[in-house]
């Protein structure tokens, strides 16, 4: 069952393992001061939270009251660094010598009230005995004045956020990021008057650290888009990165310590085995996972997963990388509140607008600045008039040609980045396409060499089909029938390609069945031939696939067929350039036509669906004999030539002019 005590360990556990990632990731990838600054504070919550975890959890004399001098003098120190935190946001990294006294005011007081109680824990300034007193000053008013100290430290931080937040105008960048830093310090500080009023009114210490764990995870918000001109999206992103993967790792170290214990509890051995499999196990599903997620909970396009990986590529110092052109909009914001501009465009070399504010300039009046970048012109850059009315100062005109500047390298970029982009997103396609063949491949190449045996089909005259040099006699395997079975493989056969729909094959085989008894005839005799044609079993619904209402046979099931051979060779001896080997090719094609195609097979042999397939085998039959026998004749080998005439005559049924010439030229008529 939870207690508070545990709740209140969970919620340090999860502002230790945020703070440890999100300050060591800001101090490892940014060198402004607001970057710097939020490094110091979550470290210092990391030294709070595991002070109180060692506490709580530790049996060790020593341990605990060395954590608890840390836990002390860290919370008096986390009140400055908010207020700093808060400062250098309000002030955009520049704040007046004034504020920054009284941030180091608060340093110093902060420090100074906590010393007495990190000296000797028995004494400390409280408000409540045991405490610390100087001479005549009661401690209770020593402790009311640290009290009032802490909340004045936190009313600052929020009264200069505030007072930024009221300059700004709605459309400002940076109204967002004020927005979300006050929402941060706001938090903290209800979470910290929640943990100092403890002493007064008995409160659960997991509410506090709680709410001080939910500011600190706003605050990666805000210092994520501390950048000049980074787009408003990308504060969102950081945010929702932040506490996605602080809650990961949460979770991560949770479930790992709770199969530890599992493992030793279970198990009785204290070696963890079951903890470094899971770890194994986390570490090889970690990229697939992520992969998984990228593309199917993002619902970004192929295109922006594309730029995503360039800017990975390039490596951007940032945990929210962005296109280069992203910031054009909030820098041409910025550069028109500055320069108290009435409105700005920049436009495309092809006219299009690119980014806009205010009101739109004359085109007849405003002056236009070209965005030059390496020597390539990327767009113009047009500003109306002042506010005020008055001409632009000379700090003004240098203020404008670094903006112009600024502008133009990242719509050349960002153009580049758009380019690479549609590039790679093909790339990427073309290579999963790449991926997919070779699978295919690879899977044929093991069913050839080591599945299933692939069959030679005989259906130029009586059908026969054979597996390994060994005929298949039963089709049906052992709850059909083989004739019906045969006769579906012949019907299977014969369409290739364009399939056989279940009605056809019924109407064919069970035509005075009723319709039930027939579908279940069908269905057990298509299970049975699917047994047969892969009796591994492995891939026995491949066999026979179903597709649109159609039913075909894998042609990877056939390694050779004689109608196959027969045409082939008939192609091949129409090209031929020497006589003989024409000859040699058709007697090849000559000896396959042991008869009728399909040929006495159940069912299909005497139906109407294979008239026309054996009417046009029956035709080329005949050719191949005429072209036989004149080949035969014009070489002097009547014999062979008599002969190649009347077995074209007896194919033909109906008579054979051209073979009858032959045989009258050849004087062998009768």
């Amino acid at each position: 069952m939870l207690t508070p005590e545990h709740l209140e360990i969970a919620a340090h556990s999860l502002t230790a393992i945020l703070g440890v990632w999100l300050g060591l990731t800001v101090l490892t990838r940014s060198t402004a001061p607001p970057a710097r600054v939020f490094a110091c504070l979550t470290l210092a919550l990391v030294a709070w939270s595991s002070a109180v975890i060692i506490q709580r959890l530790s049996s060790a004399a020593t341990a605990i009251q060395v954590a608890h001098g840390v836990e002390e003098f860290s919370a008096a120190v986390i009140l400055p660094v908010t207020a700093h935190f808060s400062l250098v946001i309000a002030a955009e990294g520049r704040p007046t010598r004034r504020r920054m006294r009284a941030v180091m005011l608060a340093y110093g007081l902060n420090v100074l009230f906590v010393l007495p109680g990190v000296v000797n824990p028995a004494a400390p300034i409280a408000i409540s005995a045991p405490q610390f007193g100087i001479g005549p000053i009661p401690g209770a008013l020593l402790g009311w004045v640290w009290i009032a100290v802490r909340v004045a430290t936190l009313l600052a931080a929020a009264g200069w956020l505030l007072g930024a937040f009221g300059k700004t105008k709605p459309n400002d960048p940076r109204r967002h990021q004020l927005g979300v830093t006050l929402a941060t310090v706001v938090v903290g500080a209800v979470g910290g008057i929640i943990r100092l009023l403890n002493v007064v009114v008995p409160t659960d210490a997991w509410i506090g650290v709680s709410l001080v764990t939910l500011a600190m995870v706003l605050s990666a918000s805000a210092v994520f888009s501390a950048g000049l001109f980074f787009a408003p999206d990308v504060a969102g992103r950081a945010f929702a990165k932040a506490l996605g993967l602080g809650l990961g790792l949460f979770l991560l170290v949770g479930a790992l310590l709770s199969i530890d214990a599992a493992s030793r509890t279970v198990l009785g051995m204290d070696l963890p085995l079951l903890t470094i499999l899971a770890l194994v196990v986390t570490i090889a599903l970690y990229e697939p996972a992520m992969a998984w997620s990228r593309t199917r909970l993002s619902g970004r396009s192929p295109g922006t997963l594309a730029r995503a990986r360039i800017l990975t590529a390039l490596g951007p110092r940032s945990l929210a990388p962005q296109a280069a052109d992203a910031g054009v909009q909030p820098a041409l914001t910025r550069m028109t509140q500055a320069l108290d501009l009435a409105g700005a465009v920049i436009t495309r070399p092809d006219g299009s607008v690119a980014a806009a504010e205010g009101s739109a300039p004359d085109p007849a009046t405003a002056p236009a600045i070209s965005l030059v970048a390496q020597d390539q012109v990327v767009g113009e850059l047009r500003v109306g008039s002042t506010l005020s009315g008055g001409p632009l100062r000379a700090g003004d005109e240098e203020l404008l040609r670094l903006s112009a500047a600024y502008l133009a390298a990242a719509l050349l970029t960002g153009r580049r980045e758009d380019e690479q982009a549609a590039a790679l997103s093909g790339l990427s396609l073309d290579r999963a396409h790449v991926e997919s063949s070779a699978t295919r491949l690879h899977e044929a190449l093991v069913r050839r060499s080591a599945g299933r045996a692939g069959l030679h089909v005989f259906a130029l005259g009586p059908l026969r089909v054979e597996r390994k040099e060994s005929p298949i006699e039963r089709w049906g395997g052992e709850k059909a029938g083989t004739r019906q079975a045969q006769a579906l493989f012949a019907f299977l056969f014969d369409r290739g390609e364009r399939g056989v729909a279940k009605d056809e094959a019924l109407e064919l085989i069970w035509p005075d069945t009723d319709v039930e008894r027939a579908d279940l005839a069908f269905h057990r005799t298509l299970g049975g031939l699917r047994h047969t044609l892969d009796p591994d079993g492995g891939g026995a619904k491949h066999s026979i696939r179903f597709h649109n209402d159609r039913y075909r046979l894998d042609p990877g099931l056939i390694d050779w067929s004689d109608v196959t051979v027969f045409l082939a060779r008939l192609d091949q001896a129409r090209v031929a350039t020497e006589g003989a080997d024409a000859r040699r090719l058709l007697e090849e094609a000559r000896a396959l036509y042991r008869g009728e195609y399909l040929d006495d097979c159940p069912f299909y042999g005497d139906s109407v669906h294979v008239e026309d397939r054996r009417a046009s085998l029956r035709g080329r039959s005949i050719d191949l004999l005429i072209a036989l026998g004149e080949s035969y004749e014009a070489g002097g080998d009547r014999p062979s030539a008599a002969a190649a005439f009347r077995e074209a005559v007896a194919v033909a049924m109906d008579g054979c002019p051209l073979a009858e010439a032959g045989l009258v030229r050849l004087g062998a008529r009768g």
